[in-house]
């Protein structure tokens, strides 16, 4: 990406950006907006609409006149819901110091990494990975040193793995569990592991829970604070779990001077996260457990059909469900790469995936299908699989 005349790019992004890899769902994206009645199983916006209750703690806030800047870390009424949440479902106990409100886990995890990271520090991530990590690490002059995980290893680091990739440089260590795109949820002995690693080398932990809610099966979500707590950072989002993506509310939680840090940084990004956003993810929280449980059935359910009617087919394989609203499918028996195979289900059953290497290396021969669709979608799409010559 070039840009002349007297105009130009900062350096720091035009190095970042000067030569970038090919953006391999550029052309599915292109090819699909040209088609009608495409079956969209690539985004992670839950097709519900956001519960009533929270909607109208949202509507009741405008009402009340809050409309205006709440407080740079947030309003107290939603740092306590996060705070009195975390007491009663993990039993861990934090201050107000140690939290504040973001504008959704993105820019969660950016001020993270604005708060932790000096240039040239290195990161761990774990392949396959939401892509926009890594250009979050890369933008603050820090380098990514990527984990490879197996469907042999339920696509969960290995203590060896990691240990084997931690220098004297090494600042961090993302963790995203549940897991996008994998739907993998690390077991107490991962977590262990990467909890004993923080304490050994003295680097935090940057816990991506997302998805926490959304665990099936045998399958427990265990918050990586409750092992590490001086060392973890929490990224939260209120997107998937209330079905809200568009509210754009999250929160940030960590050591006291870690969450200072990211607050100067803030004051110069956006200064507070939304009012509203804010008052209706306090009701969110507070009333959790009448809300999320009916969410996580409808996205159980659906995980469930996909994977059993899909895996009928000779030539895809899906692991168990085990958390996420996403499932991860091996297409290598198709013979072709999970760029030309996505290209391919496009084009002769109209349904629209993201290949597994968009994910990073560990991804290749995989596709992701998010089950953000209704059940009645979900079918037509599974018929729509089942009818490609393969």
């Amino acid at each position: 990406m070039r840009i002349h005349g007297r105009f130009h790019m900062a350096r720091s992004l035009s190095n970042l950006f000067q030569n970038p890899s090919a953006n391999i769902m550029s052309d599915i994206g292109k090819n699909a907006a040209l088609m009608t009645d495409v079956i969209n199983l690539s985004i992670g916006d839950p097709d519900m609409i956001t519960p009533e209750p929270i909607l109208n703690a949202a509507n009741d806030a405008l009402t009340a006149g809050k409309t205006h800047y709440t407080a740079s870390d947030g309003d107290p009424e939603y740092l306590d819901a996060i705070i009195n949440f975390y007491q009663k479902s993990f039993n861990l106990t934090y201050a107000k110091e140690n939290v504040r409100a973001t504008v959704g886990a993105g820019h969660a995890t950016f001020l993270a990494f604005g708060a932790i990271l000096n240039p040239d520090d290195e990161v761990i991530i774990f392949s396959p990975y939401f892509s926009p990590y890594e250009v979050q690490i890369e933008a603050h002059h820090a380098k990514v040193v990527v984990v490879n995980c197996t469907a042999e290893n339920n696509f969960q680091p290995t203590k060896e793995d990691i240990a084997a990739a931690i220098t004297d440089k090494t600042k961090a260590i993302l963790v995203n569990t549940p897991n996008n795109p994998t739907g993998a949820v690390y077991d107490q002995e991962t977590l262990q592991a990467l909890a004993d690693l923080a304490k050994e080398h003295d680097i935090y932990l940057l816990a991506d829970e997302v998805y926490w809610p959304f665990v099936y099966g045998d399958n427990d979500f265990i918050p990586l604070e409750s092992l590490a707590p001086e060392h973890t950072l929490v990224a939260g989002s209120l997107s998937k779990v209330f079905a809200m993506t568009g509210f754009r509310i999250g929160y940030l939680i960590g050591p006291a001077d870690v969450i200072a840090a990211a607050g100067l940084l803030n004051e110069g990004i956006d200064f507070s996260a939304p009012s509203v956003s804010q008052a209706a993810g306090a009701y969110g929280l507070q009333h959790i457990d009448e809300i999320t449980p009916a969410l996580k059935a409808q996205f159980g359910e659906r995980l469930e059909y996909v994977t059993t009617e899909l895996n009928k087919l000779p030539w895809l394989k899906i692991l168990p469900v085990a958390g996420s609203i996403y499932l991860f499918a091996d297409i290598s028996a198709t013979g072709m790469d999970d760029v030309a195979f996505s290209n391919y289900l496009l084009e002769k059953a109209g349904v629209l995936v993201i290949p597994g290497q968009a994910f990073g290396e560990a991804g290749k021969g995989y596709i992701r299908i998010a089950v953000t669709q209704d059940m009645a979608t979900l079918e037509k799409a599974v018929v729509a699989f089942s009818k490609l010559s393969l």
